[in-house]
Parts: C-alpha cells; structure tokens; sequence
C-alpha cells in the first residue's frame, strides 16, 4: 500500500517518524518508534519525543512544532550553558509500519529550548515564516543604524582583525598578548572568534577582554580572532574605521524643538 492509502486508512496505518536535526557538521537522529530505522544510508535511534499536533493553517506561523524529551537528550545539550552558533535545523520524515516509503512530512528549525525539571522543550518554526517576516527598516536616528562590517556599513573585518593565541580563560574573561596593543575599550561591541564558535566581547580591558556568554572547550593555548566593536557614532566611525561616507545616522538632527525649545531626540 502506497503512503496515501495508508494515511487515509482506518485501522492499517501505523505512523512512524524520524526527527533529523543538523547544526553545522553535527547531526543528530531520532525515531519515535521501539527499534533503530535506517533511511538514506543513515540509523535513527530511538528516542522518547513527544511532540505537539500540527494545525492545517493558511498562517504559516501556527504550523510552529514543540517537542519534549529526556533532559539528557543530545541535541539540547549544546543549549546547556548559551544558544549554539548557527542554525539547528529540524526535518521530520514520516512513514508507515511495515512501509519503505518516506516522505518530508515537516521542515524548520529551533528557535528555543527550554529545560524543565527533568524534561526539555524544543520550540520549532516552519521554514516559511523567514519568507514571511519584514526585515528591518531604516530609521531617522542619530547613531549608525547599520550592523558593523555588514552591507551597509562596508568595513572589512579582515582589515581590523587581531589574531593570536589565548593567554588564559577564566569563565567568559580571556587574556592575550595581542590585547595590550589597544586602548580600553577598542573591543567592546565587537566578537571573538575561536573553538569553532563566536561571542560578543561586552568588556574589553588592556590585555584582556569578558564575553556574552562562556565558549565550550575554550582553553590557554587556542588561537583566536578578535574584532574591534563600535559604538555607532560619527566620531568613532571616523576615527576607528576611517569610514565616514558610509555612516548610517543623521548626526545633525537638532536636539531642540525650534518652536517649543523641548528635546525631540
């Protein structure tokens, strides 16, 4: 019996599903049945998921997926200590029993994981609603209202990178030689680079500089990118950057109501 018969049958049904999650190289695979199932020359182990109906919508919004686990699931656990780098992907296959054929029954990603006692929730969107959200607009500000190094901004990160080797890493606190070239403050708002992962630096000291959030693994001895960060405004996109033609504020918007003499910024 094909998969459609199957589905729209009464009692010969017996869905089975395998729940594919993919962050960079790392993959991580599911069934929600007793036994391991291969598919396209891969094993999916089982595992205790449960996941949340899916409404037959018009709103691609509310086709969103909820799954819950075992605490001890492996793919929350990279969500343990910060969000991970990059994109968790979710792609779920679904077939019948007894059936060899799999079809694409659900794809999107995760955008929260939230621990319980004992169990984790994975909150997954659709792949359709970044196709459906408005991106940001400009907006008549003082200060820059461009992302550092992105299109608009046009600075390359390569031309101020400073590399080298971690010195010592005490929590989200790291030490480099390399640091003690720059003034206090020459990093803040920027991002380090190392151990495959990266975080806003939120803090930067002579010689050293305090992350968002700890690396996994991060130790004396890594090599590291750093980037300088910006505040946004004229002066420091001047005289860091040297990128005034690019800035994205309007920096000489009066602060002062000409009628009523009240600030207006």
């Amino acid at each position: 019996m094909t998969y459609e018969s199957l589905e729209a049958s009464v009692h010969a049904g017996a869905p089975q599903e395998l729940y594919r999650f993919v962050l960079g190289e790392a993959v991580w695979r599911y069934t929600s049945g007793q036994e391991p199932v291969s598919y396209a020359g891969e094993s999916y182990a089982p595992a205790p998921l449960r996941r949340s109906a899916i409404e037959q919508t018009r709103e691609l919004g509310r086709a969103a997926l909820t799954l819950e686990a075992n605490e001890e699931l492996a793919v929350a656990r990279p969500f343990v200590v910060s969000p991970p780098d990059g994109v968790l992907s979710l792609t779920v296959f679904r077939r019948h029993a007894g059936s060899e054929e799999f079809i694409a029954w659900w794809k999107g990603r995760v955008v929260a994981v939230v621990f319980g006692p004992g169990t984790v929730r994975l909150r997954c969107e659709p792949i359709f609603t970044s196709l459906k959200r408005s991106g940001l607009r400009a907006h008549y500000q003082i200060t820059c209202r461009h992302p550092l190094y992105g299109a608009g901004c046009k600075v390359n990160a390569a031309d101020h990178r400073v590399s080298g080797v971690l010195e010592t890493v005490a929590g989200t606190t790291v030490s480099a030689p390399e640091f003690l070239a720059q003034p206090e403050g020459w990093f803040v708002g920027g991002r380090l680079a190392a151990g495959g992962a990266q975080r806003l630096i939120i803090a930067s000291t002579t010689g050293s500089v305090t992350l968002s959030a700890p690396i996994p693994g991060l130790a004396a001895g890594l090599a590291f990118e750093a980037y300088p960060g910006c505040d946004h405004t004229l002066a420091t996109c001047a005289a860091k950057f040297a990128n005034p033609l690019n800035y994205g504020g309007f920096p000489f918007i009066p602060v002062k109501n000409p009628f009523a003499g009240d600030a207006i910024v």
